[in-house]
């Protein structure tokens, strides 16, 4: 250790070595490493690049309705199934938390899918009669949302075909 202390003696310095071959002597501003300044930077930048994707994976209002739909879809098919399997006038009625089948015995269908997924599903129609005649007369239900009411989905049949998403 070097110290200028009066009486030491100074050692001198050991000669610096010259870099072997492949070995690249950098300058000591490259070498002194990362200001905590610069850590937060990169920090707050990627919780700003991470706040962005999690907003752009967010399912908008119209896929919400679309879900639904799907599943109101598949439910009015297998009551429509089951009305004709059983020879049962079915009515399938819109109700504020989901909907409902009127017609069918309890133990037809369960009953955990009537609510919507969505509180904010709001349904444009009115009932839809699902049986137990094969050919029923062209039927189409509107989903919209709650909070934009432009946002819709329709539901129809042409009385022939199955329940299907329209454009």
């Amino acid at each position: 250790m070097r110290t200028s202390a009066a009486g030491n003696k100074v050692s001198p310095t050991p000669p610096a070595r010259p870099p072997q071959l492949g070995q690249v002597k950098l300058p000591a501003a490259l070498t002194r490493g990362v200001t905590l300044l610069e850590l937060l930077v990169v920090v707050a930048l990627m919780a700003l690049a991470s706040a962005g994707a999690i907003l752009a994976l967010r399912d908008s209002p119209q896929q919400r309705l679309e879900l639904e739909a799907q599943q109101l879809v598949s439910w009015l098919e297998a009551a429509r199934a089951q009305a004709r399997t059983r020879g049962l006038a079915v009515r399938w009625v819109p109700v504020p938390e989901g909907h409902m089948l009127q017609g069918l015995p309890p133990d037809a269908l369960p009953a955990l899918g009537l609510r919507w997924r969505d509180p904010d599903t709001r349904v444009v129609g009115g009932p839809l009669v699902l049986g137990p005649e094969p050919l029923l007369t062209a039927q189409t239900v509107v989903l919209q949302h709650a909070s934009q009411p432009a946002v819709q989905v329709r539901i129809g049949t042409d009385g022939v075909r199955p329940f299907k998403l329209l454009p």
